[in-house]
């Protein structure tokens, strides 16, 4: 089974799966994020990042988030994570990032439509660029219900291909560094680049993002990409592909979070 989930994320960048988690693990886990009611990017909505931040805990007897972390990794042992990104990368991998984050009913996106990896949209390109190969396989665990502008995932199909060779023609310095983070960032570094990328990937992946994305240049938007999920759902994703975190209109939305790269 892990074999078919890998292929299915190198194919379309993304997999859902229902009923991920048992009821017993659902409580639990929601349990831990209501905790905290911490938001994304919150200190205490991370449990694991590098043994710096375990030691800080310990010397702030944070001896709760310790026992919350210890739990969270034995829970991505158990459902045998880094296994499947193991099987994704072939190779072997470095799970060192755990989060939980909580979001309040809000009308703004959690994220706009947007590619992790780009540098941080920098106007000005980084003395470093990165080896194209070092992103993450992201494991997103919904506890709450999610849907259309309702605080769902969005991720449009096969874009993690193109974001891949852009990040090796620059690293490659195959094509000229631009921003790319946002989706209209990332549409003019395609246009720009069009034979390149078409060589690389085909003509038709690039054809077809640029036109299932002109929503970008109207007000208009789309629900075309929604991942519509119960609580219990885990979406699997390259981080690559351009994807969004819709407004959580209905209500708050508690999720937890596996980052998993090569080592």
């Amino acid at each position: 089974m892990n074999n078919n989930l890998a292929k299915e994320i190198k194919e379309n960048g993304i997999v859902k799966i229902k009923n991920f988690l048992l009821p017993k693990e659902l409580i639990r886990l929601s349990n831990i994020v209501n905790f905290y009611k911490a938001p994304k990017g919150d200190k205490e909505s991370v449990f694991l990042t590098n043994f710096k931040i375990l030691s800080i805990k310990l010397l702030k007897f944070k001896f709760r988030s310790l026992a919350h972390t210890y739990e969270l990794a034995k829970f991505k042992k158990k459902k045998k994570l880094d296994q499947i990104a193991r099987d994704f990368f072939n190779k072997q991998v470095n799970s060192n990032y755990i989060d939980g984050y909580y979001s309040k009913v809000d009308n703004k996106d959690i994220l706009p439509w947007h590619t992790d990896q780009a540098y941080s949209g920098s106007k000005k390109p980084d003395t470093k660029f990165y080896n194209p190969d070092n992103f993450y396989l992201k494991f997103f665990i919904y506890l709450t219900n999610v849907s259309s502008n309702n605080g769902c995932m969005s991720y449009i199909p096969k874009t993690h291909k193109i974001a891949y060779e852009i990040r090796k023609g620059i690293y490659n310095k195959e094509i000229s560094y631009q921003p790319y983070w946002s989706l209209k960032d990332f549409r003019n570094i395609v246009k720009d680049n069009q034979n390149f990328l078409n060589k690389k990937t085909s003509s038709e992946i690039i054809e077809n993002f640029l036109k299932d994305t002109e929503f970008e240049d109207s007000i208009n938007t789309t629900n075309k990409y929604d991942y519509n999920a119960t609580a219990g759902t885990m979406i699997i994703f390259d981080e690559g592909g351009i994807h969004r975190g819709s407004k959580p209109t209905l209500n708050d939305r508690m999720v937890i979070r596996y980052l998993i790269k090569p080592s």
